[in-house]
């Protein structure tokens, strides 16, 4: 049980007023928060902020222990940051992690703690010069800037560097048939940067709706067959950087009731026809690759790989039981950064389903939190 002592700074700006005029809510009351930290704890604020996304920015007393509080998103929270080499690795799910980390850390100087969710989301977003639009593709940052970037942003390819000392980079996870080259590729990345913070995802993926608009490739077959070994892979590069911090996230929940056109017939065909669709599938799949890979180990990914949120949720099971297995056999800190648990289908929109860029602010929350936790 870790102690964080905590002393929050009162912070007032014209973005205070002017966030209490967007909603007509009174600010929330600043205060002296510690942290005695678990992952129970960790767990409970999760559930908290499930259940009420609204306040989820808040500093938060758990139910179990009174005593204990989690800061909520003010800038004393975001010092777990600063000074900080971090890189952020995976698919569309961490790009976005990292522009809403990027934005709140070069715009935002006062306490978000003190707002309702959907007023930080406007009060960060008018003060960055960004805005939804209206039709946001679910690849991108689920935001449009109408600045190219700040002038502390030096170059795209190297991340955002501060004048603080904080550097964030991101990176994907691209699948290659070259497996080697794109592990060395990630592994040299790791060395030369060396950082001290790394976040990591590639679950989305690896998931298929095969014969139904998302039909899979070797690449991420194998890779979902060997996901541990992908896990692996990342702790070892770690490892040999000298990283103090290794936080593998969760695969995002997914939302099959958002899903529009072949997606939605996918999900009756692998809910409701289940036998005969993954018989159809593990012939697809068996015909479209030249791997030597046995039947049993085609028809788990064709039952348990799905782009819905059981093929999530089967990732998740394995990435728990990996890092259970693994953390206490390394020089670094290891946890499950775990979001899924506060994602829920009102915070994606329709056709989407697997992103949910609304509550950016509360997976950073979160994260801070649990890094504050493993010190």
């Amino acid at each position: 049980m870790i102690e964080v002592g905590v002393v929050r700074r009162n912070i007032s700006t014209d973005y205070d007023k002017q966030a209490e005029i967007i909603e007509g809510e009174p600010a929330a009351t600043e205060e002296r928060v510690v942290n005695q930290c678990s992952e129970r704890d960790i767990s409970l604020l999760t559930a908290s902020i499930k259940k009420n996304p609204h306040s989820g920015l808040f500093s938060w007393s758990s139910p179990e222990n009174p005593d204990m509080k989690f800061s909520g998103l003010d800038q004393n929270l975001l010092e777990v940051f600063r000074g900080q080499r971090i890189l952020v690795l995976g698919d569309s799910t961490m790009w976005n992690f990292y522009g809403w980390m990027y934005q709140l850390l070069v715009y935002s100087p006062l306490s978000l703690a003190r707002f309702h969710l959907s007023t930080a989301n406007k009060v960060l977003m008018r003060r960055s010069g960004c805005h939804y639009p209206a039709d946001p593709h679910p690849q991108t940052a689920g935001v449009v800037c109408d600045k190219l970037g700040p002038q502390h942003l030096q170059h795209q390819l190297e991340g955002t560097r501060l004048d603080d000392g904080t550097w964030v980079k991101y990176s994907n996870t691209a699948c290659s048939l070259q497996e080697e080259n794109v592990v060395e590729t990630r592994t040299n990345l790791i060395r030369d940067f060396r950082p001290n913070i790394i976040v990591a995802n590639i679950g989305l993926h690896l998931l298929h709706f095969q014969d139904y608009g998302r039909d899979t490739n070797e690449c991420h077959l194998e890779k979902w067959i060997n996901y541990e070994g992908w896990l692996e892979d990342i702790v070892v590069a770690a490892e040999n950087a000298g990283t103090e911090y290794l936080l593998f996230k969760t695969t995002n929940s997914i939302c099959s009731k958002r899903y529009i056109s072949k997606f939605v017939q996918g999900t009756k065909s692998y809910t409701r026809k289940r036998t005969k669709t993954i018989s159809r599938c593990i012939a697809s799949v068996r015909e479209g690759t030249a791997l030597t890979i046995g039947t049993n180990a085609i028809r788990d990914y064709c039952k348990n790989g799905i782009f819905n949120d059981v093929g999530s949720q089967h990732l998740n099971r394995r990435l728990f039981k990996f890092v259970d297995a693994r953390k206490n056999s390394t020089s670094i800190k290891l946890a499950v950064f775990n979001d899924h648990d506060v994602q829920s289908c009102v915070y994606t929109p329709k056709g989407d389903g697997r992103h949910y860029h609304m509550l950016n602010l509360v997976r950073i929350r979160i994260l801070a939190n649990l890094l504050n936790c493993m010190n």
